[in-house]
């Protein structure tokens, strides 16, 4: 059987149970086993700001939150490398250790793609599995661009009958939980029960994150 392998990027700042609902989704969705998360240690200032925490405050975060996941691991390959944290270099490093590699992100995400560092490469490096938020939708620029409508499937067959460029929109995924809402709260110390990991909790208490007190 071949290998194939998920991931899952993103600031996780902080990595709240929406990024373990998605990555529970992409698992499923895809039929498949292996599943990484892997935190931005520098995003690229083009479409992202800078987190709000430390790297390795996020990196402890992700293992506590993951730590009884069998399919998810935490992969510190982008807190472990100098520079800003461009997905080329990381998918580049990633393709060895599976035949197909899926990127899972959110919508928003999936639409600032033609920013992203020598993003048409990407295509040639992975497939896409694209999660819907409400309100939000494919922009008509990126799926231009994109050409989508030659890449779009509706199932993990469909999309792993090629190495890479297959592009799954996952329209049923409904979850919505933002990490600036929940900072917020954090700061206000209003409930955030049924949205952080108990452990999570435990730490941004510990360390004093988020202006929680």
């Amino acid at each position: 059987m071949s290998s194939r392998l998920a991931v899952l990027g993103g600031m996780f700042d902080p990595v709240h149970n929406g990024h373990i609902e998605a990555a529970h989704y992409a698992l499923r969705k895809l039929g498949i086993n292996r599943l990484k998360m892997i935190p931005c240690h520098i995003p690229n200032p083009k479409h992202k700001p800078s987190a709000n925490t430390g790297a390795n405050h996020r990196l402890a975060m992700l293992n506590l939150a993951v730590a009884d996941e069998e399919q998810i691991e935490v992969d510190p390959i982008e807190i472990n490398r100098a520079g800003v944290s461009y997905t080329i270099d990381t998918l580049i490093a990633l393709k060895p250790l599976a035949d197909s590699v899926v990127f899972v992100l959110g919508v928003d995400s999936f639409n600032s793609l033609p920013q992203w560092h020598r993003w048409a490469e990407l295509l040639d490096l992975c497939h896409f599995l694209v999660l819907a938020r409400p309100g939000s939708a494919i922009s008509q620029s990126t799926g231009e661009l994109l050409a989508i409508e030659q890449r779009l499937v509706q199932t993990a067959q469909q999309m792993f009958s090629g190495e890479s460029g297959k592009i799954i929109y996952a329209e049923d995924f409904k979850l919505d939980i933002s990490s600036t809402s929940l900072r917020a709260k954090l700061a206000a110390s209003a409930d955030v029960a049924g949205q952080l990991n108990a452990q999570v909790f435990s730490y941004i208490k510990q360390n004093h994150l988020y202006g929680l007190r």
